[in-house]
């Protein structure tokens, strides 16, 4: 079982058909570990394949069914009770990523699997907000102080927060990047495309949501759900008229991330066979770089379907680029050196002394 073969069973359901219980062994193992278990088995149910699976397949493949299928039903209840408590304090409540795209009844929300949900409000309202949900029962998970000053200070989002009694843990964000990284969009322009579901919820319309996904993405450090990132990207851009994609080339050139688009546009199409109409191609193709090859490599390797099993050798390489490559995005040099060796600091004294050490109420 190799990457190829991951995709594969995607794109050419019918290949599942063929598969051994021992195939599908890997085969399980490699998705579980992207969190697509689910949506393989959503769209093999959609293909009309699934009965003709491997016992050993739909066995494991609809117990992903049933955490998904409970998952989107608890999104619904989180996001109600979210609506109902803070709903009122400024004008905007948009739910992003996994969590909108549950939410807005698209087809990249079916079998989506997230571990936290994401929010985008006001800035000007966090610390109001950040009450509020304290006093219903949201905690801010605990963090010493030089990391508190980095979200609050330089990112685009506050500290993570988690329900005392139910665990569950959101992410409360003012920007799509950090602020500190000098192209956080204006993110007004953003507000302006929301649009209201069918459950009174506030999500990002179809092609804000596509360059949100792609930003998110190509703007990141860690690419561990690479491959589960890069098909929600290829489901938001499939099926779509030349109006969604006048609009998304229009935003993402307004809000300064034509090179982020370029990007999705060329690796779905080379690696999930994404229909990317020509015109798009040809006016995001002055973007290609001069070291476009040691980018196809490390993009290639790292938006792969990734398991230990299918690996490849020089696959960590791509890792360190890519972790490189994201922190020197978000952060002008003279903050990264700063924030690395404070980290590389810390560490060392908490090894030393302690992981205590920074916590003054532990210490005191």
């Amino acid at each position: 079982m190799t990457a190829s073969d991951i995709i594969r069973l995607y794109l050419k359901p019918e290949f599942a058909t063929t598969l051994s219980a021992d195939q599908w062994q890997k085969a399980i193992l490699i998705l579980r570990y992207q969190q697509l278990l689910a949506r393989y088995a959503k769209h093999f149910r959609k293909k009309g394949i699934f009965d003709q699976l491997h016992e050993y397949a739909r066995h494991h493949l609809t117990n992903a069914e049933i955490i998904a299928d409970k998952q989107y039903q608890q999104v619904h209840y989180e996001a109600a009770l979210l609506k109902q408590q803070i709903g009122n304090i400024g004008s905007h409540l948009v739910f992003l990523k996994g969590a909108g795209y549950s939410l807005s009844g698209l087809p990249v929300g079916v079998g989506r699997t997230y571990s936290d949900i994401d929010i985008l409000v006001d800035k000007q309202y966090i610390r109001e907000i950040e009450k509020t949900m304290t006093l219903h029962g949201w905690l801010p998970e605990e963090m010493d102080e030089y990391d508190q000053k980095y979200y609050r200070q330089w990112a685009h989002e506050i500290p993570p927060m988690k329900h005392a009694t139910r665990g569950t843990l959101i992410d409360i964000h003012h920007n799509i990047i950090p602020i500190v990284s000098m192209r956080a969009p204006d993110i007004n322009i953003l507000f302006d495309h929301t649009v209201m579901t069918s459950d009174g919820y506030q999500v990002l319309d179809k092609a804000a949501m596509t360059l949100h996904s792609l930003i998110h993405l190509f703007y990141n450090e860690e690419f561990k759900y690479g491959y589960r990132d890069l098909m929600d990207i290829h489901i938001l851009m499939s099926g779509n008229s030349e109006d969604y994609w006048q609009q998304l080339l229009d935003l993402a050139k307004t809000c300064g991330f034509e090179k982020e688009l370029y990007f999705a546009c060329r690796y779905a199409e080379g690696l999930m066979q994404t229909g990317v109409p020509d015109f798009v191609t040809t006016q995001l193709a002055h973007h290609k770089s001069r070291m476009q090859s040691v980018l196809d490599f490390m993009f290639t390797n790292l938006l792969s379907p990734s398991h230990p099993f299918v690996r490849r050798p020089i696959y960590p390489l791509a890792v360190f680029m890519g972790f490189i490559r994201g922190h020197r995005l978000k952060m002008p040099l003279s903050i990264l050196v700063y924030h690395s060796m404070n980290k590389a600091w810390r560490l060392t004294v908490e090894y030393l002394l302690g992981n205590t050490f920074f916590d003054k109420q532990k210490t005191q």
